[in-house]
């Protein structure tokens, strides 16, 4: 069974969204990462970095997040409501 179109433009809206909040992202860590002193690691973890400055806990793929955004959408579409 194929997809609407609405479908696969709804997917390729979340991929981008996904995208563009990555890069977002990207540069907030960069400027976070500049203004960090990185001498002592034992600071760095007790507010949560690595020693690059990335945080410890790991983010899981956007291609994980993306299919739950996906997925959800999907639930919502075909969900009917009772009157």
């Amino acid at each position: 069974m194929r997809h609407s179109l609405y479908l696969h433009l709804a997917v390729f809206f979340v991929r981008a969204d996904i995208r563009r909040e990555e890069r977002v992202w990207v540069a907030k860590v960069r400027r976070a990462t500049s203004e960090i002193p990185l001498g002592n690691a034992y600071l760095l973890k007790d507010i949560g970095l690595n020693a690059d400055g990335r945080p410890l806990c790991s983010s899981e793929p956007r291609a994980v997040t993306a299919k739950r955004r996906v997925r959800h959408l999907r639930r919502a579409c075909r969900l009917k409501i009772a009157t």
